[in-house]
């Protein structure tokens, strides 16, 4: 009866945990995807200013979640998004509008295939 009890603790604890990582991911790329593409939106008008402050924020934000992240998802993935986001800024301080926003629909796309890839589905069961 205690192998029984202790199952159902880890089982649980393992959803817990899961859950608690399928929630964050959500949230993270939720919010990283709102900031490059209100900078991407920024640098379309004209606004340099705002993409780059923008930029920078999306950048020092997936740097504060980093290494939570870390902790449930592939490194490559996250090493991916990170190099991306790094580029960000600098492309806009130089005026590289073009390429700032194909580089935010990159880190964007990067960023909803790592957040569909922790979602619980058959596809990614199997």
């Amino acid at each position: 009866m205690k192998r029984i009890w202790a199952s159902v603790i880890i089982f649980v604890f393992l959803v817990t945990i899961c859950t608690i990582g399928t929630i964050t991911t959500k949230k993270v790329s939720g919010q990283m995807t709102q900031t490059v593409s209100s900078a991407k939106e920024a640098a379309a008008k004209g606004d340099t200013d705002t993409a780059l402050e923008l930029s920078r924020k999306a950048l020092s934000d997936w740097h504060n979640k980093h290494s939570f992240l870390c902790t449930f998802m592939p490194h490559s993935q996250l090493e991916a998004i990170d190099q991306t986001l790094s580029t960000l800024p600098m492309l806009c301080y130089y005026n590289a509008t073009d390429q700032f926003e194909a580089e935010c629909d990159r880190a964007i796309t990067q960023i909803m295939f790592l957040n569909e890839s922790q979602l619980p589905s058959l596809a990614n069961i199997l």
